[in-house]
């Protein structure tokens, strides 16, 4: 078994990162100063301010940017118990859509019940990003 496109880990990142990160050939990127990783997939994590009327596209506020997710029929379990103002998670691919980059939902999960997911968020996205430029062999 490869793993096919979970043979990468989904690398966290805050909303202002998704939608900064650049399409190289067919890969999408993250680039800060002479750092710079690739991404498969993406983890990120905020508030849902809004979500279409199948519930099939959700907005995320991470606190200072928002992103788009789609595909939310298909995530395991439904998407029936999407709520405004729940504070979820999404594992998804980024996908290009017009001029701006959209989250294709293949997990989502509500963290609402602890309030440690969304106040130890920020440091998670720092840390790994630390870690990553502190090890360039895992950024491929």
């Amino acid at each position: 078994m490869s793993g096919g496109k979970f043979a990468q880990p989904a690398r966290k990142l805050h909303a202002q990162d998704i939608l900064q990160l650049q399409n190289i050939g067919d890969q999408w990127c993250f680039r800060e100063d002479t750092f710079s990783f690739s991404v498969h997939l993406i983890w990120a994590q905020g508030k849902v301010v809004s979500y279409s009327q199948d519930k099939n596209e959700v907005t995320l506020d991470d606190g200072g940017f928002k992103i788009t997710v789609t595909n939310c029929q298909n995530i395991p379990g439904g998407n029936s118990w999407i709520l405004e103002g729940q504070y979820v998670m999404v594992v998804g691919e980024i996908e290009q859509v017009g001029n701006t980059r959209v989250v294709q939902a293949i997990k989502m999960a509500d963290l609402s019940t602890n309030t440690v997911h969304q106040s130890t968020w920020k440091h998670e996205v720092a840390e790994i990003k630390m870690l990553l430029k502190q090890n360039p062999s895992m950024c491929r």
